[in-house]
């Protein structure tokens, strides 16, 4: 019988893990996510290795009416997507064509468009389904799901592949969607979205937060000490490329066992005024941790918020959230070059969503 015990049940079955044991940290990785999170860089990497030898040359130069991204049922891939739409407007400005995301291959997609179909699992219906009616009706079609099963099938000798990692399990590989995501759309002609400078950005933040850097000095052990515990934990933003990095932070470590939500600084200002003036019953947000089962009676207990701001001004930023009380802003930590020359924004973007993935994989290793 096959073993359906989650990440999240897995990785809290013994006791709590010091962080700063390395050696216990690996022997605890029982599924080997902090292995897997850590090869982020790889992942990207991969990506522009295969658009470096011409795996994109189909769809170079063209001007589509639309990218269509087909994520099928596949979170990660949608989440990617968002980071990537968000991240290309904000450095592309005009360039950039427009970026439908779906579930499944509209009826009006066709020659006119590039359909990038991506996703984790080669045997969803839906990612077979677009990518075969997407060739036929003369579509550009790139693939960004592991080349075999039905979808294989579907893309013989129609779509430029962007294949994954073989040995990485593709539900690890969020950040391999969104170096696709910028990959389709630097061939497409959108500018600042360089998935080699992705590569050599998120390597560079991967060398400081492995397992033998000590919590102090280590951003991810930091995060993940910060999120672990039970009380309420929000994160707050105010830019559509930080919404997005926030969705998939809180997706990264739900699937780690912590129940986070984010919302729009705005949003979060109004809700603490609210408890505040004892009316917590309309704050969707303190509701959405409550469980009167679990949890019994409701309290007006406070909640925690982690700030993040990656496309706008910081300084316009920080005193708009300057009501919020217990606010820990999460920065790339003077992180922003590779070697003498200054990291891409595009490769911030994904250096930070790497911090995130290992510091969610240190929440579930460690147990915390």
């Amino acid at each position: 019988m096959p073993d359906l015990t989650s990440d999240a049940d897995a990785g809290r079955r013994g006791d709590v893990i010091d962080l700063d044991d390395p050696e216990a940290l690996r022997a605890g990785d029982a599924t080997a996510t902090l292995l897997h999170a850590s090869m982020a860089g790889a992942q990207v990497r991969a990506v522009a290795t295969a658009v470096e030898a011409g795996a994109l040359e189909q769809i170079e130069g063209t001007r589509p009416r639309a990218l269509v991204w087909v994520s099928g049922r596949s979170a990660r891939a949608r989440q990617a997507a968002a980071v990537v739409t968000a991240t290309a407007a904000h450095v592309g400005g005009p360039s950039v064509p427009p970026v439908v995301v779906v579930h499944e291959l509209p009826a009006w997609a066709g020659a006119l468009d590039v359909v990038l179909v991506s996703g984790d699992d080669a045997g969803d219906p839906a990612l077979e389904r677009a990518i075969a009616a997407a060739a036929r009706r003369g579509a550009g079609v790139v693939v960004d799901v592991p080349r075999e099963g039905p979808v294989a099938e579907a893309g013989a000798d129609r779509a430029a592949w962007l294949e994954p990692l073989p040995y990485l399990p593709p539900h690890r590989g969020v950040l391999r969607h969104v170096a696709a995501g910028m990959a389709v759309l630097t061939a497409l002609g959108v500018p600042g979205l360089d998935v080699a400078a992705a590569a050599d950005a998120v390597d560079l933040e991967l060398e400081g937060i492995g397992p033998e850097l000590a919590t102090p000095v280590n951003p991810a052990k930091l995060l993940a000490t910060t999120v672990a515990g039970t009380d309420r934990l929000v994160w707050v933003h105010d830019d559509p490329v930080a919404e997005a990095f926030c969705a998939r932070a809180v997706a990264a470590f739900r699937d780690a066992g912590r129940v986070t939500a984010a919302a729009t600084i705005p949003d979060a200002v109004r809700g603490q005024a609210e408890r505040a003036a004892g009316r917590p019953a309309v704050d969707p947000l303190a509701r959405l941790f409550h469980d009167e089962e679990l949890d019994g009676t409701w309290d007006d207990r406070s909640v925690r918020h982690l700030g993040m701001v990656l496309g706008a001004d910081e300084d316009f930023v920080r005193p708009a959230a300057g009501p919020l009380t217990d606010l820990e802003w999460v920065s790339d930590r003077g992180r922003d070059t590779v070697g003498d020359v200054p990291a891409p924004f595009s490769g911030r973007v994904a250096a930070l969503m790497a911090r995130t993935e290992i510091a969610a994989a240190y929440l579930l290793v460690g147990g915390l």
